[in-house]
């Protein structure tokens, strides 16, 4: 079976959406929302694909951003692969594809914020030799319920 990496085009559009939803995520969401940098805002989005028979089977998200302290930076985001490929090289080739594109953008660095339930995701990104910076705690203070929301 053969498996094309690639950047993806707004021909993908509706396939990325079909994936995503496979995923539990809305990627219309995904693709309008970046999180907040702490360097500033996105600079340059992509999706970056893994394509099988003509079905994504893996994505992710890359923010490119400024940090005035070092130059450009890829922020790594809503990387996800069919549960099929999950043991495969599959990743590491599309983390490759992602090198490519990072150096040929001048990137310095590239950065991912990666939940803790997410080990094979982090075992990954300890093979490619990302470095582990620090540890994030998401947390949230609710005031009160919302009338039309539960």
């Amino acid at each position: 079976m053969d498996i094309e990496v690639r950047l993806a085009t707004a021909r993908d559009r509706q396939a990325l959406d079909r994936f995503y939803s496979r995923e539990g995520l809305n990627f219309q969401a995904l693709s309008i929302r970046s999180p907040h940098f702490s360097t500033g805002s996105s600079k340059e989005t992509m999706f970056i694909i893994a394509v099988s028979d003509e079905a994504i089977i893996a994505a992710l998200k890359l923010d490119v951003v400024v940090d005035e302290s070092i130059g450009k930076i890829g922020y790594i985001q809503h990387f996800e692969v069919e549960d099929e490929y999950e043991k495969s090289d599959l990743g590491e080739k599309m983390m490759n594809h992602l090198f490519d594109i990072g150096k040929k953008k001048g990137l310095r660095a590239l950065d991912v914020f990666v939940s803790e339930d997410r080990s094979e995701m982090r075992s990954l990104y300890n093979i490619l030799n990302f470095l582990e910076l620090g540890k994030t705690i998401h947390l949230r203070k609710h005031f009160k319920e919302r009338p039309f929301y539960r």
